[in-house]
């Protein structure tokens, strides 16, 4: 019997909070503004999207024809330094650029300027349009209607017993007493495993 898959629907990962998915389909695009010239010292592992040294001011006027939009320049302040102009909420954003083999400007980092400013971008629209929401998740926490908190519910006791001792009736092959020691551990999984020692 042949087995027919029709391919109408596209696939759609689950959502854990609608919402916040919804808001991070809304967010600006990145949309790189390029320099026309030609510039030098440009920094092999920028692009077009480099423009030299050039001043905030100009770096804003540039970057005013879009929300989104996007520029890399040296600094004035700092020459060999590198910054990202952003275009957020109708203002520029600039901040500071690293390159160590990958592009950041906190702790995450990123193979490419287009997708570190995609997740910037991303970032700024949630924590503008959902702070609110977002700090209630914080306060009420989810777990309870998810099945989590089932798994911890055991009595005080049962938690903090890591070795456990029993005494046999019947002496061991050497003919002392048996004593065995049970040790109680958690595997990867979180599952509950007892050995006997």
């Amino acid at each position: 019997m042949a087995l027919t898959l029709f391919d109408t629907d596209e696939y759609r990962p689950p959502v854990w909070k609608s919402y916040l998915y919804q808001l991070q389909q809304e967010a600006p695009h990145p949309r790189r503004i390029t320099c026309t010239n030609e510039v030098e010292n440009r920094p092999k592992y920028y692009g077009r999207e480099f423009h030299g040294m050039i001043s905030r001011e100009a770096a804003d006027q540039l970057l005013s024809v879009a929300e989104g939009s996007y520029l890399i320049r040296e600094s004035q302040r700092q020459p060999g330094t590198y910054t990202l102009a952003l275009r957020f909420g109708s203002q520029t954003r600039n901040f500071r650029l690293y390159y160590d083999g990958k592009h950041f400007v906190g702790e995450k980092r990123f193979e490419s300027i287009h997708d570190l400013v995609t997740d910037g971008l991303i970032t700024l629209y949630i924590e503008t349009k959902a702070a609110e929401y977002i700090a209630k998740m914080t306060i009420n926490p989810i777990y309870e209607h998810i099945g989590y908190t089932t798994l911890n519910r055991e009595p005080a006791y049962q938690k903090h017993m890591p070795v456990l001792k029993e005494t046999l009736d019947e002496k061991d092959s050497t003919g002392q007493d048996g004593v065995s020691e049970k040790r109680v551990s958690s595997n990867r999984a979180g599952m509950m495993t007892c050995s006997t020692a």
